[in-house]
């Protein structure tokens, strides 16, 4: 679809004005890619031979030793994108000038994530951006913390408080709220690969929601993150009905023997719960001469060792149901079984032969970081649990998770590539090798402060919204360059994810949508209203126009083989601009519209039509220069027409696809 005639002529460059009002074109956006795994995952070796017909991994069947790639070499490249992407990218909401940088010891200390990365930017003699306006804030917030953008009079009455402390309690009200649950529910089924189906098992439908509503139930009731953990690790039971049975389920490996499972199931938990995911390398080979560039700790550690951490799920049995020959439909159930042991006897599979080693043909449950075994009597999976959880970097990968999604920048980036041998700044380290966090000290104290608190995920994230580092401007009035990025002395601004700004465009002009879900026999079907309430990002599958395409353009991912990305495209930018999912919403009759309900008001001002749709879909009050720009349209167009131009003009500026 195309806008219509008179859209087409008010934004074309013939009305500069007008014209002038999108900033910058999404054409030429230039976005980080936040889901960046070069290195470190899905390192299978092929099936080479030496004369006694063990495989073993060579340069020609490594994919990383094909292509070697330094973990440093690789951050540098990340954060050139973001310097580059956070310099081109300034909001119009901060205004184009009359804000000034600020010495750090200026800005007050609201809690200790301040008093650290302040106190860092003074000794460096770094300047930080100013605290964000009130617009900026309540913009940010929702985002963050819900997924939506707020409403109108959700900003107005913001604005008009002035309460010192009614940023905390924004914050407070946001954190717990059913759209807060949505948000975190479909962050969580993010990073526990929740699927429908993936390349190695499908789940199916019943599989999928039984995972989605644990993930969800545990988000509402703020759950110790130990305590989620534990319960998927150990989960026994029905996987249509245990949810966090699924865990289990997905760390299935097809075409292979037992231990390729067992390895899978080690790998999908290490890189889950400790933010390593170099295991996947270890399983084919020693880390010597493969991750001698990429993990200083890798580059330490044997198969043997690996070995270890897998032979935890030696004894978990998987059994499949069948519930239907046509369609085919099936279920899992997870036991422990009595005996079990992980023996090195396969010449088959995804993996390298596994073989004795001195003599010694079987490998215990040994936790590789401690040297730890089960307790006598003791499941292995439930070891393995108080293991991890006991451990400190199962809280230090956790509070990097969410320091990345709060802040857009990782501590450690990318956030699953933790190198346990260049996390303690007092250790010494080898020539060529650095520090991996940008901020060693804040990890530890953001570490402390969530095992402090019993791992409550509410008051980590509660923690950061309330820090003045999260609330400085998206504007930087200074010279900025990668060196800077550690600081976090500006706000990085970041592109919405597909569900969010699927959510927006809903929530902007009042139009909302119902997406029937079903299962794989086509029963309990249940529907959602908000692309945040989605159980994987294969949904909706059916029935919903040009909704999907509109949603898979903004990269949300599967899960499986394809991260989520904030990767630019032309097709995002034709989809704003003509997709059937905005241009219906915006020249929609319907009563229930933004642009109807203000039309519908024979005493409102044209100015105030302005004001409302700026507020209600960019959470700011538009300028001066806006206004008087788009007055105008009033006197060439229909009441109706002028105020649907406007709203197509303002969910194509630059600012209401970026969180800043």
């Amino acid at each position: 679809m195309r806008p219509s005639k008179n859209l087409e002529n008010i934004f074309s460059p013939a009305n500069p004005r007008i014209f002038k009002l999108i900033v910058c074109s999404i054409f030429s956006i230039s976005l980080i890619a936040l889901a960046l795994n070069e290195y470190g995952t899905g390192l299978v070796a092929a099936a080479a031979q030496d004369e006694n017909g063990v495989r073993r991994t060579t340069k020609e069947n490594c994919e990383f030793l094909q292509n070697p790639v330094r973990p440093k070499d690789a951050l540098m490249r990340h954060r050139e994108e973001l310097a580059q992407t956070v310099q081109r990218f300034t909001p119009e909401a901060a205004g184009d000038g009359g804000i000034a940088l600020v010495a750090p010891q200026d800005i007050p200390r609201k809690n200790y994530i301040d008093t650290i990365l302040f106190n860092k930017m003074g000794a460096d003699n770094i300047q930080s951006a100013p605290i964000c306006t009130d617009e900026e804030f309540i913009r940010r917030s929702y985002l963050d913390l819900t997924g939506r953008i707020p409403a109108a009079t959700d900003v107005t009455s913001f604005l008009s408080n002035t309460a010192a402390n009614k940023r905390d309690t924004l914050v407070d009200s946001l954190i717990g709220s059913p759209e807060y649950v949505d948000k975190w529910t479909m962050f969580f089924g993010d990073l526990f690969r929740n699927t429908y189906r993936s390349v190695q098992i499908v789940r199916y439908s019943g599989a999928r929601d039984a995972f989605y509503n644990y993930i969800k139930a545990s988000v509402q009731a703020n759950k110790s993150y130990s305590q989620i953990a534990t319960e998927m690790i150990t989960a026994n039971g029905d996987n249509f009905v245990e949810g966090a049975t699924n865990h289990i389920v997905g760390g299935f490996i097809s075409m292979g023997p037992a231990q390729d499972s067992m390895d899978g199931r080690a790998v999908n938990t290490a890189s889950m719960f400790l933010g390593i995911n170099s295991f996947d390398c270890l399983y084919c080979h020693d880390g010597a001469g493969h991750l001698d560039s990429v993990n200083l700790w890798g580059s330490k550690q044997t198969r043997m060792d690996a070995w270890g951490l897998a032979a935890f799920f030696a004894r978990t049995n998987m059994a499949r149901t069948v519930l239907s020959a046509q369609p085919n439909y099936s279920k899992y159930v997870i036991t422990e079984r009595a005996t079990g042991e992980y023996l090195l006897n396969t010449s088959s599979g995804n993996r390298t032969n596994r073989v004795a080693i001195n003599g010694v043909n079987s490998v215990p449950p040994k936790y590789v970081f401690t040297g730890q075994t089960p307790n006598t009597g003791e499941t292995r999976r439930v070891a393995l649990a108080r293991l991890i959880t006991a451990d400190r970097q199962f809280a230090r990968a956790a509070v990097n998770y969410i320091w990345e999604k709060m802040m857009v920048e990782a501590l450690v980036s990318p956030s699953n590539t933790f190198d346990p041998a260049r996390l303690d700044k007092t250790v010494q380290l080898p020539s060529g090798w650095s520090l991996q966090p940008a901020n060693a000290d804040l990890l530890e104290a953001l570490t402390t402060d969530f095992i402090a608190n019993n791992y409550n995920l509410q008051k980590l994230i509660a923690t950061i919204a309330k820090s003045n580092i999260y609330q400085l401007s998206a504007q930087y009035p200074g010279s900025w360059d990668i060196s800077k990025i550690p600081y976090y002395a500006r706000k990085y601004a970041r592109r919405l994810d597909a569900e969010e700004v699927h959510d927006a465009i809903m929530k902007a002009t009042g139009i909302g949508v119902t997406y029937q879900l079903r299962d794989t026999l086509g029963a309990n079907t249940y529907t959602v209203n908000w692309a945040m309430q989605l159980p994987d990002p294969s949904e909706p599958r059916s029935g919903t126009g040009n909704a999907v395409s509109f949603l898979n353009s903004f990269v949300r991912g599967d899960r499986d083989v394809k991260p989520r990305s904030s990767e630019p495209s032309i097709l995002q930018s034709l989809n704003l601009m003509n997709n059937s999912f905005v241009l219906t919403r915006i020249h929609n009759a319907n009563a229930g519209s933004t642009v109807s309900k203000l039309i519908a008001n024979t005493a409102i001002t044209n100015q105030e039509i302005i004001t409302q749709l700026y507020l209600n879909t960019l959470s700011r009050n538009p300028s001066s220069d806006e206004i008087n720009a788009l007055n105008s349209v009033f006197t060439t167009m229909t009441k109706r027409e002028a105020a649907e131009a406007i709203q197509w003009t303002v969910l194509n500026k630059m600012d209401f696809l970026f969180n800043y």
